[in-house]
């Protein structure tokens, strides 16, 4: 694979590194924590490809994305499940962690379904509770292209090899920037 692969993941990483340090300091730490996991597995492949490593770091960048896109959308999942006031996000964090590896480790067939699951959850629980973020739309229709993206481009027959790994990943970049900032909050003069 040449070393235009890692343009496509050098996104993902820009994305992520603005956007996680955006909702940090708004005080949305799973969210932030989510944009970190997606973030660092894209890093791996910007290494992999950009230096020259394809064979030697296939197998990391292929279990971080797997890993760490799980503990992804089971952070934003749990944004919207937990009531902010009692959420203890060290915890969540951790048992996020544990959960996604004890699937990664020892139920591998499930980790496809569990992430697609996670992302239609999140969809449908940003709709349900929308909580105090701008606009509504933004989540629910970023969790949605995600799942889609992952269903029908991440491997699609009728793309060239190319093509499909840079749609994927310039159509996540562009969800996550989306999910951000449907997940910041909304200014206090606009409430």
């Amino acid at each position: 694979m040449p070393a235009h692969y890692a343009l496509s993941d050098a996104a993902i990483v820009l994305v992520t590194i603005f956007a996680g340090n955006m909702l940090w300091r708004n005080d949305r730490i799973l969210p932030a924590f989510a944009m970190a996991c997606f973030g660092v597995a894209a890093f791996i492949g910007v290494v992999r490809f950009g230096g020259g490593l394809q064979v030697e770091l296939a197998a990391l960048h292929a279990g971080a994305s797997q890993y760490l896109g799980l503990a992804g959308a089971l952070a934003v999942v749990s944004h919207y499940l937990f009531p902010a006031e009692d959420r203890k996000e060290t915890g969540i964090i951790a048992a996020i962690l544990i959960a996604a590896f004890a699937i990664f480790w020892f139920a591998q067939p499930f980790l496809g379904p569990v992430f697609l699951l996670a992302l239609a959850i999140a969809c449908v629980v940003s709709i349900v509770r929308p909580g105090a973020s701008r606009p509504l739309w933004l989540v629910p229709i970023a969790c949605a292209v995600m799942l889609a993206n992952t269903l029908f481009i991440r491997r699609a027959p009728w793309l060239d090899e190319a093509v499909a790994w840079h749609a994927y990943h310039v159509v996540i970049a562009l969800a996550l920037a989306a999910l951000a900032q449907g997940l910041m909050p909304v200014p206090r003069s606009v409430r």
